[in-house]
């Protein structure tokens, strides 16, 4: 993936790429995520606000409840010094946003997506920088017992390095900088109110190339990829673009009127739906799969014919594995079988 500088840029695209990315840096959202970066772990509260928590027991729960003295001002001081031209862009993405003519809603959606990277990439390298705080009282590094069954089938390998974690964008083994970009993840969800996803599915009737989804991971938040409202997505678009104060929409957190949502167990070449393709890893669907549960919640399923249909989608799904299951099993009956024969010659 061949990563560009703003300075391949003209001039005026450069110049509303560098506003934007200032226009968030400058909210209290991207202080306070960045801030927490800088420190070395997330504050508590945060910690708690995740779809998936830290087990009861675990120190950060008590441990950070506040950020600790002059990090905040180490993170202004980041800030105010920062350059645009420190950190690399998809070429892909640069390009499609030169070619685009602002003020479009090609532009728009462009410049969504060149801000979401930089700001993923700024926690890249503040994490990176390794300037935390908490490396020696084993927050970071805490696991339960062994004991402790359902943590051990999950983590396998034990915790993560780092606590700055979405729970859909953990798979660092095949991520271009590692856990850094689990961090990265992490930060556009507390910044923007989830993930930023494009339809990357090729143009036909009925799709809209331009529209922009949030995969959320707040503990009161749906854990599905939700697609912005015209009148969301419009309102980031003024708050990034406009020279004059606009009202911060920021983070935009999904609710019952984004009805039109992707479920994450679905693959990514499925849905189209993603930033880059190899962001996630599809999980494989088992009948633990949380769409196959009676219990309709309005916070997932805005209505019952979405949950309705989402459970067909799973059960879909199982019945291809069960009889992708049973053809394997054949032929290796057929194996045994034919072995048995050469045998008996």
């Amino acid at each position: 993936m061949k990563q560009l500088s703003v300075e391949v840029l003209d001039g005026p695209h450069r110049d509303l790429l560098e506003h934007a990315v200032s226009r968030v840096l400058h909210t209290d959202i991207a202080e306070v995520t960045y801030a927490q970066i800088v420190d070395g772990i997330p504050l508590s509260e945060v910690a708690r606000d995740a779809r998936r928590r830290p087990p009861p027991q675990h120190p950060i729960h008590h441990a950070h409840k506040e950020l600790c003295p002059g990090v905040r001002e180490r993170t202004q001081e980041f800030r105010d010094g920062f350059s645009l031209k420190s950190i690399r862009f998809d070429s892909q993405a640069l390009l499609a946003y030169l070619a685009a003519a602002p003020g479009s809603r090609s532009f728009n959606t462009r410049l969504i997506e060149l801000l979401a990277i930089a700001v993923h990439q700024i926690a890249v390298y503040l994490f990176r920088l390794d300037l935390g705080l908490h490396k020696d009282d084993g927050i970071i590094e805490w696991a339960p017992p062994k004991s402790d069954d359902w943590y051990w089938q999950w983590h396998p390998d034990g915790p993560l390095h780092t606590l700055f974690l979405h729970t859909w964008y953990q798979d660092h083994e095949q991520y271009p900088n590692g856990i850094a970009d689990v961090v990265g993840y992490w930060a556009e969800a507390r910044i923007f109110g989830g993930v930023v996803l494009f339809d990357r599915r090729k143009p036909k009737d009925g799709l809209d190339s331009d529209a922009v989804y949030l995969h959320p991971n707040g503990g009161d938040l749906t854990y599905r990829t939700c697609r912005l409202l015209p009148e969301q997505k419009q309102a980031l678009v003024e708050f990034i673009s406009s020279p004059k104060a606009c009202p911060d929409p920021l983070p935009i957190l999904p609710d019952e009127r984004n009805r039109e949502r992707v479920d994450p167990e679905e693959p990514l070449e499925e849905t189209g739906i993603f930033r880059n393709i190899w962001e996630r890893k599809h999980r494989p669907v088992t009948h633990s799969d949380p769409r196959l549960k009676d219990v309709c919640d309005p916070v997932d399923y805005p209505t019952l014919v979405d949950k309705r249909d989402a459970q067909r989608r799973a059960k879909d799904w199982i019945r291809l594995i069960e009889q992708a299951e049973d053809e394997r099993l054949a032929r290796l009956m057929d194996l045994d079988e034919e072995e048995s024969e050469v045998s008996s010659w």
